[in-house]
């Protein structure tokens, strides 16, 4: 399953699933968010074990896969949402053990999630998506928005 995260501002997120996926499209029209995005893509699941070997316990989750269901078309898309709360605690955890923090145990979870041998700069890449992911949450928490997950596949 694919996991793609957007900010954007409650009245947005009140507009409903329809415009909320809609959203999630426009950056392809090149009208980026501009509040930032982050695109885990299947990689969520080891973001979250990463999160949660970094003591984060119920935020792991709602980093990685979000909170309150959006809407669901029953075709594979499902929006989940987390409130302007909900970041402002994600962010303040990422804050707090930064991205070392977050990929200390980072062998230990690639062990454990990862057949076979370890791709080459596999390691590099999932630094720099929980680098995006503090910088989406940290922007979203500034500007007081909401984070919305768009799960696909």
């Amino acid at each position: 399953m694919n996991v793609t995260l957007l900010a954007l501002p409650t009245t947005e997120t009140g507009a409903g699933f329809d415009q909320v996926v809609a959203r999630f499209r426009a950056p392809e029209a090149g009208d980026a968010s501009p509040w930032g995005s982050c695109d885990l893509g299947e990689e969520a699941g080891v973001v979250e074990e990463l999160l949660l070997r970094a003591d984060a316990g119920e935020l792991a989750g709602l980093a990685a896969y979000g909170g309150t269901v959006l809407g669901d078309d029953r075709a594979g898309t499902v929006c989940t949402l987390l409130s302007a709360d909900e970041v402002v605690r994600v962010h303040e955890f990422l804050a707090a053990v930064g991205t070392s923090g977050v990929t200390d145990r980072m062998a230990d979870v690639l062990d454990a999630t990862v057949r076979g041998g370890v791709p080459y700069g596999y390691a590099d890449d999932l630094s720099e998506l929980v680098d995006e992911l503090t910088a989406l949450f940290a922007s979203a928490a500034r500007n007081g928005l909401c984070v919305v997950h768009l799960h696909e596949g």
